[in-house]
């Protein structure tokens, strides 16, 4: 899938995730969070939100909502996961947050971004830098 627009797809590669800490950008490489990910044994990760559907800005009481019904998805489905969030350096956009899946199956992270009416998500390798996976 491609980016709705220019703009959009530059306020998402702009952005920085963080998780447990460790501060991601798209297409950079972030070692201390592949150590990080190795001493817990994981390859892969996949960030995602359930904020703001198609980067429509919604009160905060339903996006915590939103974000409520993804923890007990994930929960329910038994896919482990850590807090995440992600923000706009420039602070054109509020943080959202949301969870960082870990070894994932894409199939199931896209699924679920889709469902949660996301643009993109977020994904990763260890040792690899994150890249933008257009829904």
């Amino acid at each position: 899938m491609k980016a709705p627009d220019e703009k959009l797809a530059q306020a998402y590669r702009n952005a920085v995730y963080v998780v447990n800490g460790y501060e991601l950008k798209i297409d950079e490489p972030h070692p201390d969070f592949d150590a990080w990910l190795s001493r817990r044994g994981h390859r892969y990760y996949l960030i995602l939100t359930a904020f703001n559907p198609y980067s429509t800005p919604l009160p905060e009481p339903v996006n915590e909502a939103r974000h409520h019904t993804l923890i007990e998805l994930l929960d329910r489905r038994g896919m482990p996961y850590v807090a995440a969030a992600g923000s706009d350096p420039e602070g054109g956009w509020p943080e959202e947050r949301g969870v960082c899946l870990l070894d994932p199956s894409p199939e199931a992270g896209c699924a679920i971004g889709r469902l949660y009416q996301q643009h993109a998500i977020v994904v990763g390798r260890r040792g690899e830098s994150p890249d933008l996976v257009w829904l």
